[in-house]
């Protein structure tokens, strides 16, 4: 069995190379306080495992689903075309230039869109989600960048999440990143749904997602803006690479997990999705996407950040 851990490290070294230049420009000169914040933020994390773990079980006791039949993994959720070619990944009939030259709506380099998602199940899963939203108070954010969404843990959809994984989402990567899928394949996940909307969260900083390959559904609702455009792989030299993505719903947005993104405004209404943070233990045990040198580890009860021992 594999034993999932998260990283705890904090490489100060690093953490000044990276970002000592933007922290001088936004007036955070004082080491001291920008430390303080940093380890306080580390605590943080080390006790987010006992947190999640109270709110899951509130979650299990208290809390009743509107439609208990999406829990459940059902290929039903998606449209033939998306189940069609995630079967011809699997099977090998698809090669990545096959993939991307009749299957996929190629936005740039590495940066794909599909319709993926039948309209039943996302407005069954937007009508779950205001309805858990309605009822549960406490839930962990997402991640640290954004505030409104829900761990797919906590909402209690993890083995559906885990079953799509197995059955579509894993097959796709292989073919379109191989170098990102490791030996052992992408053997775990972080999953969250995100919402933006005028008064919450509307727009995304630059940044890059803490995994290896990030599989971006969304959900729908009526909106305009929040495109998310991308530039360079992180650690590579920018060289003017830009592009845009409009989200549809219904449709995933595919792409590497370590490409430099950012939402931009919305503009009106309000967007929902689902995120997949797909992730290589054979690749992260002996680099750390995030502090960029060697994890160091301590057990999860979870999938942790990614990493096994």
């Amino acid at each position: 069995a594999v034993v999932s851990t998260q990283s705890t490290g904090f490489n100060e070294r690093q953490f000044w190379e990276d970002y000592n230049e933007v922290l001088i420009e936004r007036g955070m000169k004082d080491r001291g306080r920008v430390l303080a914040l940093v380890q306080g933020e580390v605590k943080r994390r080390l006790g987010l495992e006992e947190d999640v773990t109270k709110i899951i079980e509130t979650v299990k006791s208290e809390y009743r689903p509107l439609y208990p039949q999406i829990f459940q993994y059902s290929r039903s959720c998606c449209v033939p075309g998306f189940l069609n070619l995630a079967d011809r990944c699997r099977s090998g009939e698809l090669t990545k230039s096959m993939l991307t030259d009749k299957y996929l709506s190629v936005i740039g380099e590495g940066v794909y869109m599909v319709e993926a998602l039948s309209p039943t199940f996302c407005e069954m899963m937007l009508e779950e989600l205001d309805n858990f939203n309605a009822r549960v108070l406490q839930k962990s954010r997402p991640n640290t960048m954004n505030r409104s969404g829900v761990m797919v843990e906590e909402l209690g959809l993890l083995d559906f999440v885990n079953d799509l994984i197995a059955d579509l989402l894993a097959p796709i990567s292989l073919v379109l990143y191989p170098e990102w899928c490791g030996d052992d394949g992408l053997d775990s996940h972080k999953s969250f749904t995100l919402k933006y909307a005028l008064k919450e969260d509307t727009e995304l900083a630059y940044h890059y997602d803490n995994a290896e390959v990030t599989f971006n559904f969304c959900l729908g609702r009526d909106f305009s803006g929040a495109e998310v455009y991308f530039t360079k792989m992180t650690g590579e030299p920018e060289a003017g690479q830009y592009m845009e993505a409009e989200h549809v719903p219904g449709h995933v947005l595919i792409h590497r997990a370590r490409h430099m993104h950012g939402t931009k405004p919305l503009l009106s209404g309000s967007r929902y999705n689902i995120l997949t943070w797909l992730r290589s233990s054979s690749l992260r045990n002996s680099f750390c996407p995030m502090c960029r040198s060697k994890p160091r580890l301590t057990p999860s009860v979870r999938m942790g950040d990614g990493f096994t021992v």
